[in-house]
């Protein structure tokens, strides 16, 4: 089955060369193209409504006016640091050609690609930017297949009455990443999962099966 990437950016002509430079893997990963939305909350649902593998968006979505006629609220870093808030670690990657501006604005450094790689820039280089993505993709899938494993092998523990109370921490961690991973919109508060209060925790093991399911 082909990933699936979403590409962001205001203008129709970077879209269509985004996907000129994605054909390369076009079995692997289907791209889905899109202009951004005027509001932040508009495009962070219109994302989870799609529900991608990762984000490629470029860095100002506000800059060309010919496509999107409206104001654009966010940059592309901006966007990306409110979803990764959303689901942590999720695979991201920002495109510009002003990287200067867009690596002083973002904490991580290593999201940022300039955009010339979509011109065949890439000559002589060992991973391609659509590697990259990849990559990233499979050790995102990766950590939540792992921590789905860590998570029953505990909770099967807990059930068996031989858990300790650092174990115990560790459900509710795994629980947390797991429902931002899968479904952020249902997730519980971590402060609501007290490790004093057993009863909760245990209430939750059906509720935690069940967002296992959409991962299987």
């Amino acid at each position: 089955m082909a990933y699936k990437v979403i590409f962001i950016d205001e203008e129709q002509e970077q879209q269509e060369l985004f996907q000129d430079y994605m054909e390369a893997v076009a079995d692997q990963i289907e791209v889905t193209c899109i202009f951004p939305k005027a509001e932040m909350e508009e495009m962070l649902q219109e994302i989870d409504e799609r529900h991608p593998d990762a984000i490629v968006t470029d860095y100002l979505l506000n800059d060309i006016k010919e496509y999107v006629k409206y104001n654009v609220s966010y940059t592309g870093v901006e966007l990306v640091r409110r979803y990764r808030e959303m689901r942590p670690d999720f695979p991201c990657f920002i495109i510009t050609s002003f990287d200067n501006d867009a690596v002083s604005e973002t904490d991580d450094v290593n999201l940022i690609y300039v955009k010339n790689i979509l011109n065949n820039k890439e000559e002589g280089v060992k991973v391609h930017f659509y590697d990259k993505i990849k990559e990233q993709i499979s050790k995102y899938q990766k950590s939540i297949e792992l921590a789905k494993n860590e998570l029953h092998s505990l909770l099967t523990k807990k059930e068996d009455g031989d858990i300790d109370p650092t174990q115990e921490q560790k459900i509710i961690e795994l629980d947390d990443f797991l429902e931002k991973s899968l479904d952020n919109y249902s997730a519980l508060p971590s402060e609501m999962k007290k490790v004093s209060n057993l009863d909760k925790l245990t209430s939750m093991i059906a509720k935690v099966d069940e967002l296992l399911e959409k991962i299987d």
